[in-house]
């Protein structure tokens, strides 16, 4: 066979043969590709060491294999593997001279200790449910159809509900003090209603920082709501709380001096006929407080680990839920222009960015 028929054989890569590439520039492929093999990997130990105690025990102190696993009381073969792992990820420190790992104070404070590693547990156990549906995200991208948040099942929605204890309830209290009069209107006695509100811990958060208050929350998920009402019920909050199965779109009632967004907007089908919604049923001088994802409208400048994570969320979750709602929604990261524009064909004449520190969130105060 000649050489020319031999070439006609190779690979090809949108219409160039691979042998082509630069070898360097597809090591280099190559080793992304290794790190990313590696990360998902460790993401699934990383999971698995929250849920069974491993981090909180290495926290206690530096311990061979066999300390951590008789403290954690697991297999020290298992652990063993995943202290190696863990070391090679950086986040373990291994002593070979004493043939022991110890956890840096940084790794401990985010990996075993209260509110953060919550958020490890949550984004884990999202990630894990994500790979059990390839096949319907297979189908979903090649047909065009949407995927409902009821579709991805309670470990995807138990994982949001973790997130949210981690990052939106510990930040609420300073969230709400930056609002401009809304937090002595609702310490005097005030209406709330938390769309979006998933197993309702942020929505809880609210009525007990401001007793005087009744605060709703409404979700499109039958299950999330009967996971939240069980929570109110436990907080002992009686009937200054309560939750309802609702679209965003169609909030009940009316009179209230804040509606809340946390992270759901960008879910929605239809983001301006939410927000038109909850500017009907706001008093004359009542608050939205919509709070998204920071980011750039420019993909430009969100091509970064932050960026790459937010966009892999839109394109497994916040998207397909919009979708199947009837339109492809604004994606996670949707920038502030966006939720601005969004805010203005509402009806929302005054918007105004709230001046707090949060690296991860955009907030913004919407009033009519």
């Amino acid at each position: 066979m000649s050489t020319e028929a031999l070439r006609a054989n190779e690979p090809t890569v949108t219409g160039q043969r691979a042998a082509d590439a630069d070898p360097a520039e597809v090591g280099q492929v190559m080793g992304q590709l290794m790190a990313d093999l590696a990360a998902t990997s460790g993401m699934l130990l990383t999971l698995v060491g929250a849920r069974i105690g491993l981090w909180e025990s290495l926290a206690a102190g530096p311990a061979t294999p066999g300390e951590l696993a008789a403290r954690a009381s697991a297999a020290e073969p298992y652990v063993r593997e995943w202290l190696r792992s863990q070391a090679a990820a950086g986040y373990v420190r291994y002593e070979p001279a004493a043939g022991r790992y110890r956890l840096p104070p940084a790794v401990a404070a985010v990996m075993a200790a209260d509110p953060l590693r919550g958020l490890v547990e949550g984004t884990g156990l999202q990630a894990a449910a994500q790979w059990a549906e390839l096949a319907r995200y297979e189908e979903a991208f090649r047909t065009g159809r949407g995927i409902g948040w009821d579709e991805h099942g309670p470990a995807h929605s138990r994982g949001m509900d973790l997130i949210s204890r981690a990052v939106v309830v510990p930040a609420l209290a300073s969230w709400l003090a930056a609002l401009d009069g809304v937090a002595a209107r609702l310490a005097a006695g005030g209406m709330v209603a938390d769309v979006g509100c998933g197993y309702g811990a942020p929505t809880i958060a609210i009525a007990q920082a401001f007793p005087r208050s009744r605060v709703l929350g409404i979700d499109a998920d039958d299950a999330s709501i009967a996971w939240a009402r069980k929570a109110g019920a436990e907080a002992g909050l009686g009937s200054q709380v309560t939750f309802e199965v609702a679209d965003a779109a169609e909030l009940p009632g009316g009179g209230y001096d804040l509606v809340t967004f946390f992270d759901c907007l960008h879910d929605l089908g239809d983001p301006v006929g939410a927000l038109r919604r909850a500017r009907e049923a706001l008093t004359q001088r009542g608050s939205v407080l919509l709070v998204e994802h920071a980011g750039s409208e420019r993909p430009e400048e969100n091509l970064n680990p932050a960026g790459r994570f937010f966009y892999a969320a839109s394109a497994l979750v916040c998207t397909p839920n919009a979708l199947a709602q009837g339109s492809a929604g604004l994606g996670t990261i949707p920038g502030e222009t966006a939720l601005r524009d969004a805010a203005a064909a509402a009806g929302f004449s005054q918007v105004r960015r709230v001046d707090i520190d949060a690296p991860l969130n955009i907030l913004l105060q919407l009033r009519p």
